[in-house]
């Protein structure tokens, strides 16, 4: 992956403000882009998702503590399943505003460029926004989004959007194999203007959206098809990741929060220490967490507050306070427990073989990305191996929850979907399970009440945080 500088797109922005003073500048809608470069346009919906997934109080609050991976010593509410509702609206407003309706704009002038390499980007854009609104909401607009005639777009039901999520990475294939015009190197924040990893990130996506509904659908032929394709990710130098910088304003979001905000009740979780322990993962330990005041690996109990004594739990590790932390959008390693889990399923061919193979690349991806080499003595040991179906369907989702560590939302949401590791709610929890999806926008109950009332209806609890999104069925 290579490493471009955010401060980029603030320059090149600066060079698209204007300083005419005439009728038509001034009425110019504040509700579409002014700026015409739709390579700036893909870089703004890069950033805009892995700030918002970043953001330590979306993605460590509502993501690595639900997925205990985390876990507050004070300042705990959301932790305990009481959010903020401004939050929950802010990640609905980014998703739309900043990165579907950026992408739609970008796809429309690179088509009028004839450049099909960036119009297919811009798909993969939309079609990643739209899973992480479908994942954490339920039902959302799709169809009537970007209609500038409908200001109260009707809500498309959770299948309905997983079909056009499929068919907006579909397109951006078939874009891709065409393969007309460039990607700018300098706005490309994710592969530099390489548009065969781009290629190779729309397959592995149609891979995740494939397996994230594997439960409710059967999906073994369009799976099994990617794997012939050869186009999946094949090394951690295919990840999706976007490279942030050293310094203000453009540093990872975490270590903006944590660090340079000195918010230092994010501690690691007693689960999370308890189950690297189980594993005798001691090398990943070291990079998860830091030692406490003690010089020992003591993590919080989830739930539980201990504002009088923040020295006492480990801090999340330095590698993850790191400022140049990168934004995964999609891993390697995710790719490979894909795989092993429909090796393991039967959705692919090859069975537990099979599965095995793919489960120690991708633990293997895991431990390069953290800057560890992983030994065969760890991947033989009875509490890693496995011999067993049921074996394997426990082990490979658990290492999927230790792979997408620091990737809080993503690791709740597979965690949702696998069931591994067995967690529990947290102490002194506000609802009686561990969050299945958020609460829709304020706004939308606001602006939008027929579509909101008519999307609520066909959730099975209501717009709670308790109500199952359609593939945990």
């Amino acid at each position: 992956m290579k490493r471009i500088g955010l401060f980029f797109v603030t320059a090149l922005a600066a060079l698209t403000v204007s300083c005419d003073k005439d009728f038509e500048s001034i009425n110019q809608s504040p509700n579409d882009s002014q700026v015409t470069d739709p390579n700036l346009l893909l870089a703004t919906t890069i950033i805009s998702t892995q700030n918002v997934l970043y953001n330590a109080q979306v993605g460590g609050d509502m993501g690595l503590c639900w997925a205990q991976h985390w876990s507050k010593v004070q300042y705990n509410d959301e932790e305990k399943y009481i959010p903020r509702r401004a939050l929950m609206n802010s990640v609905w407003t980014s998703m739309y505003a900043s990165v579907i309706g950026e992408a739609k704009a970008a796809y429309t002038l690179a088509g009028d460029e004839g450049n099909t390499n960036l119009q297919g980007a811009a798909l993969v854009m939309q079609a990643n926004a739209f899973q992480i609104l479908t994942d954490l909401y339920g039902p959302v607009p799709f169809d009537e989004v970007g209609i500038p005639t409908v200001f109260k777009p009707a809500y498309n039901s959770q299948e309905e959007v997983y079909d056009r999520i499929l068919d907006l990475l579909d397109q951006a294939e078939n874009l891709f194999a065409s393969g007309s015009g460039d990607i700018t190197v300098s706005a490309d924040l994710l592969y530099g203007g390489d548009v065969a990893k781009w290629r190779k990130l729309a397959a592995s996506l149609k891979l995740k959206a494939l397996m994230r509904i594997s439960k409710v659908r059967n999906v073994s032929t369009d799976v099994q098809a990617l794997v012939n394709s050869g186009l999946l990710m094949s090394s951690n130098d295919d990840s999706a990741q976007l490279a942030y910088t050293a310094s203000q304003p453009d540093a990872n979001p975490i270590y903006e929060t944590i660090v340079f905000s000195t918010r230092n009740e994010y501690k690691v979780s007693s689960v999370l220490v308890d189950k690297l322990n189980s594993l005798f993962d001691f090398d990943r330990l070291e990079v998860f967490a830091q030692v406490n005041n003690s010089g020992a690996y003591v993590g919080n109990v989830p739930g539980t507050e201990n504002s009088g004594s923040y020295n006492n739990f480990s801090s999340p590790g330095e590698f993850y306070l790191d400022p140049e932390l990168p934004g995964v959008m999609l891993s390697y390693a995710q790719v490979e427990f894909y795989l092993a889990e429909a090796a393991n399923e039967g959705i692919i061919s090859g069975g537990l073989a099979e599965a095995k193979i793919h489960y120690n690349k991708g633990i293997a991806a895991n431990f390069s990305f953290n800057g560890l080499s992983v030994s065969p003595a760890y991947l033989s040991n009875s509490v890693v191996d496995f011999n067993t179906q049921a074996d394997a369907r426990e082990k490979i989702g658990t290492q999927m929850w230790l792979a997408l560590y620091g990737q809080g939302i993503e690791a709740w949401t597979e965690w949702r979907r696998t069931g591994y590791p067995a967690l529990s709610p947290v102490a002194n929890a506000a609802i009686s399970a561990i969050p299945r999806r958020f609460y829709y926008s304020t706004d939308e109950q606001n602006f939008n009440q027929a579509s909101y009332a008519a999307a609520v209806a066909t959730l099975d609890q209501g717009d709670t945080m308790l109500s199952k999104v359609w593939w945990m069925n």
